[in-house]
């Protein structure tokens, strides 16, 4: 059993306030798609990109889907493709790894499982409380991504496709600030909107439906977009599946909440179908 790492920082470590907060989060007036195959979501803290989050997962509340691939970043570096055997505890309850799919994606050792490369990312565990709190009872598969070639992309998507699977991948957008070392000449003038253009404009490279043409976009810029590997790697599953268009669902950033101009984070949610 994983047990949670973020609990009681990026999230409420406790079942009542956690079930209280995501209440919260959800409380407004969405609209669901029913023939969603995939999203592109924030982990951040829930108090900076929640709602964001919860906006895309409440739109998808209607799919008829019962197996999640999250498709995670490798903030610490670990530098393998990873998934994990064992089932991940939240606050909420515990989530279930589907073993058998992960025995399926395994079996040619693109992907390892490795539980000590995933002990303390966060970008797969913090939408699991969202998982539970939308769907209840469901499967999931955690892949955790460090930086790899567009080919060995396009070769997980081959392994991962999956018609009856729905797909996840976990992204913050721009970081911006001394602490990201991302600070930009032309954005001294204003921070918040340099910022909000820029997510903008990668949302729309991604709306392009073009992986490559992306993947290059964010390398060659130099653009501080944390999982610009999962959400490259989403799009050549897309492509795989047949979806056909990119919507995007909510946008905020961190100044929201800081209202620090020094440093800025954009969270994007995005549904693909």
């Amino acid at each position: 059993m994983r047990e949670p790492a973020y609990a009681g920082q990026f999230y409420s470590g406790e079942k009542e306030e956690l079930k209280s907060e995501l209440n919260l989060l959800f409380n407004f007036e969405g609209k669901q798609i029913n023939d969603a195959k995939g999203i592109i979501v924030p982990h951040a803290g829930y108090t900076f990109s929640g709602r964001v989050a919860a906006e895309v997962y409440d739109a998808i509340s209607k799919v008829n889907k019962k197996r999640f691939v999250i498709l995670g970043v490798d903030h610490f570096r670990a530098g393998s493709i990873a998934t994990s055997n064992q089932d991940w505890k939240t606050p909420l309850g515990d989530a279930k790894v589907d073993r058998e799919f992960v025995k399926k994606i395994t079996k040619e050792q693109a992907i390892i499982v490795n539980e000590k490369a995933m002990e303390r990312e966060h970008s797969i565990e913090v939408q699991l409380p969202f998982l539970q709190h939308v769907f209840g009872d469901f499967y999931f598969v955690p892949v955790q991504l460090p930086h790899i070639s567009y080919e060995e992309i396009q070769y997980l998507a081959k392994i991962l496709k999956d018609k009856d699977t729905f797909y996840i991948a976990s992204s913050d957008f721009i970081h911006y600030g001394n602490n990201f070392g991302f600070f930009p000449r032309e954005s001294i003038k204003d921070p918040p909107e340099y910022v909000e253009n820029l997510d903008n404009k990668i949302a729309e490279m991604i709306q392009k439906f073009e992986p490559k043409k992306f993947l290059d976009y964010i390398i060659n810029e130099d653009l501080t977009v944390c999982g610009f590997v999962p959400i490259t790697l989403l799009l050549e599953i897309m492509k795989e599946l047949g979806a056909k268009k990119v919507e995007k669902i909510a946008h905020d950033t961190s100044f929201s909440f800081t209202k620090d101009i020094a440093n800025i984070v954009g969270y994007y949610s995005l549904l693909v179908r």
